[in-house]
């Protein structure tokens, strides 16, 4: 399949929204509630995952969907233990198939955009995000993953400008999150 590329000379021309201007609740409300066995998975999971152990969050992760097999947060969390194996094309199907069962599911569509930037389709990643704009409640880590692919794609698009209005809007939210550390640095360069 022939990739998207869009070159710096040939200016683009997308539709300005100043999300700036917009508030956003973020909350820290869990959202899906799980079995007191599949928390006990997770509490082991969730640090390797972030730790980057994709084969062992992986092997837990499949355990707990054996207790709980249609939790979007478990499909989409496996999907990201695969993908940290450098499994990309398993961890793009499955999150492919959760987006098509549960198109509002945020992590499925920003999962997807970050699959459709490493293609080179910026549009495609555009059109996964755009849906979410109209949101204006966050829990906490949907909002930290729309922020942070949100970023990616403007600086792919060479739109530093929108790219920092949106780590301020990130960084007043959530200061202490600790991949701000990262993109402060990836935009001062």
């Amino acid at each position: 399949m022939p990739r998207k590329r869009h070159s710096s000379k040939t200016p683009r021309r997308r539709e300005v929204i100043d999300l700036t201007l917009v508030e956003f609740l973020v909350n820290n409300e869990q959202k899906i509630v799980h079995s007191p066995a599949v928390e006990h998975i997770l509490d082991q999971a969730t640090p390797l995952l972030r730790a980057g152990d994709g084969a062992g969050a992986e092997y837990l992760y499949r355990q707990a969907l054996q207790l709980e097999p249609d939790k979007v947060d478990l499909l989409n969390n496996l999907a990201a233990s695969l993908s940290l194996q450098g499994r990309e094309a398993e961890a793009t199907l499955l999150l492919e198939i959760l987006h098509y069962q549960h198109p509002d599911y945020l992590f499925a569509r920003t999962g997807l955009a970050k699959a459709a930037m490493r293609n080179d389709d910026l549009d495609k990643a555009q059109a996964l995000l755009e849906p979410l704009y109209q949101r204006r409640k966050f829990h906490v880590s949907e909002y930290d993953s729309l922020c942070a692919t949100q970023i990616d794609l403007l600086l792919l698009q060479n739109d530093r400008l929108s790219a920092n209005a949106w780590f301020k809007m990130w960084e007043d939210c959530n200061p202490e999150n600790p991949k701000l550390g990262f993109y402060r640095n990836l935009l001062r360069k």
